[in-house]
C-alpha cells in the first residue's frame, strides 16, 4: 500500500467521520425547524422523518475538499505529514492549477444544495420554476469554470451537452431518491467505480474529490439503511447528482492506449441505472398526462418490490447493477475494437433487462405500491 492510497483512505475516513457525526445534529435541527417528511399516502415510514440529511453530506464533502486544498501548504510545513506523505503531498503542490475548476465545483454544488435547501424548507411554496432555474445556474458556473465536454466538433454544442447532462443528473439522483439507502447508495457504488478509473489512470485530484465525495456518502448512509432515521431531503439529492454529473466531465475517458473514443460513453453507463430510471418515468408521466415532478410509483425500485423482492433487495439488486454496468464500461477505456464491440454488447444488453423490468407486473399483483417519497 502505497503513501498515495493510505492518503486517499485518509480522505474517506475524514470524511465518513465528519459525516456520520453531524447528522444526528441535522435530525435535530430539523425536527424543531418542521422540516420533516410526513406519512401519507404515497410513503411506507410511518412517522414524520427529518428531510435534513443531505446537509452533513455537503458539509463533510466542502470541508475536506476545501481544507484540502487551502491547508496544503500548511500540511507540507508539517515534519509528521512529510513523513508520512511526501509524495502527496508534493503531488498536492499542483493543486493551484486547477483551482478555478474546484472553485466552479465546489460554488456550483453549493448552489445546488442551497436550491434543494429551499424546496425543503418552502415545500409547495418553492415554484418548480425556480427550482430548475437554480440548478441551470448552477450547470453554469460549472461551465464559466472550465468544465465541460470536450469530445463534440463545435464548442458551443459541447456547453449545451454539459448543460444538458448537469442538470439532466441532477434530477435524475432527485428522482431516484424515493427508497431508504437509494439515491446515497447508488452515488456511493457509480463513485467508488469512477475512483477505481481515476486512481488506476494516475488521475490524483480526481481521485482525492471522489474519495471525499464517498466518504461524505458513506457517513450519512449509516443512518439511511432501512428504516431510515433521516431523508436525504431535496438539499442532498440535488447536491449528489450535481456532484455525480460534475465529477464525470472532470474524469478522462480516452488515452493514447485506447482505440476508439467509445470510452467516452462511461459516464453513461455508470450512471445507466438512474438515466434510465429518469427517462422511462418521465415518459410514463408523459403518456398518462401527469406532471413529471408529481412523484409516483414508477420507478425500477418499485417495479421491483411488484415483482416480490423486499425493498431491501430491490434497493441491493440496484447496488448490483450500477456496479456492474459500471465496472464493465471501465474496460472500454483500453479494450481493442473488438472487445469495445463485446463490452457494448453486454452494457446494452444489461440495459434492456433493466427496461423490460421496469415495463413488467407480476401476474396477480395489485399496482398500489406505496413509496417513500423524496424527491420521486
Amino acid at each position: 500500500m502505497t503513501d498515495r492510497d493510505v492518503f486517499a483512505a485518509a480522505v474517506v475516513a475524514s470524511a465518513t467521520a465528519i459525516s456520520a457525526l453531524l447528522v444526528p445534529l441535522s435530525r435535530r435541527i430539523a425536527r424543531a425547524a418542521g422540516v420533516l417528511d410526513h406519512p401519507g399516502k404515497r410513503k411506507i415510514h410511518d412517522r414524520a422523518t427529518p428531510r435534513l440529511g443531505g446537509v452533513p453530506v455537503f458539509l463533510a464533502f466542502a470541508l475536506v475538499v476545501g481544507s484540502g486544498h487551502w491547508l496544503t501548504p500548511l500540511m507540507s510545513e508539517i515534519a509528521k505529514t512529510q513523513e508520512w506523505f511526501a509524495g502527496p503531498l508534493r503531488m498536492l503542490q499542483e493543486a493551484p492549477k486547477v483551482r478555478l475548476e474546484l472553485i466552479g465545483l465546489l460554488a456550483g454544488a453549493t448552489l445546488a444544495f442551497l436550491v434543494g435547501l429551499l424546496d425543503d424548507i418552502l415545500g409547495a411554496r418553492f415554484h418548480v420554476v425556480a427550482k430548475a432555474a437554480g440548478q441551470i445556474l448552477a450547470a453554469v458556473i460549472l461551465v464559466t469554470a472550465g468544465i465541460r465536454t470536450s469530445f463534440m466538433p463545435w464548442e458551443w454544442l459541447n456547453i449545451v451537452v454539459t448543460l444538458l447532462w448537469v442538470v439532466g443528473i441532477t434530477n435524475a439522483f432527485n428522482l431516484l431518491d424515493n427508497m431508504d439507502g437509494l439515491s446515497a447508495g447508488v452515488a456511493l457504488v457509480a463513485s467508488g467505480v469512477l475512483f477505481a478509473n481515476a486512481w488506476a489512470h494516475g488521475e490524483f485530484f480526481i481521485g482525492l474529490i471522489l474519495a471525499a465525495f464517498i466518504g461524505s456518502l458513506l457517513g450519512f448512509l449509516f443512518f439511511n439503511w432501512e428504516p431510515a432515521s433521516v431523508f436525504l431531503g431535496d438539499c442532498g439529492s440535488l447536491f449528489i447528482g450535481f456532484v455525480m454529473a460534475s465529477i464525470t466531465l472532470l474524469e478522462r475517458y480516452v488515452t493514447n492506449a485506447s482505440s476508439t473514443y467509445f470510452p467516452v460513453l462511461l459516464p453513461a453507463f455508470v450512471l445507466a441505472v438512474p438515466l434510465i430510471d429518469t427517462l422511462t418515468v418521465i415518459v410514463i408521466r408523459v403518456r398518462q398526462k401527469r406532471p413529471i415532478w408529481h412523484g409516483d410509483n414508477s420507478h425500477l425500485s418499485h417495479r421491483l418490490v411488484s415483482l416480490g423482492l423486499s425493498r431491501r433487495a430491490a434497493v441491493g439488486f440496484i447496488y448490483v447493477a450500477t456496479f456492474c454496468l459500471g465496472a464493465g464500461a471501465i474496460s472500454l477505456r483500453d479494450a481493442t475494437p473488438g472487445e469495445t464491440v463485446l463490452l457494448l454488447m453486454q452494457s446494452v444488453g444489461f440495459v434492456a433487462l433493466l427496461l423490460l423490468l421496469m415495463f413488467v407486473e407480476r401476474r396477480g399483483a395489485s399496482p398500489s405500491l406505496t413509496v417513500r417519497g423524496g424527491g420521486g
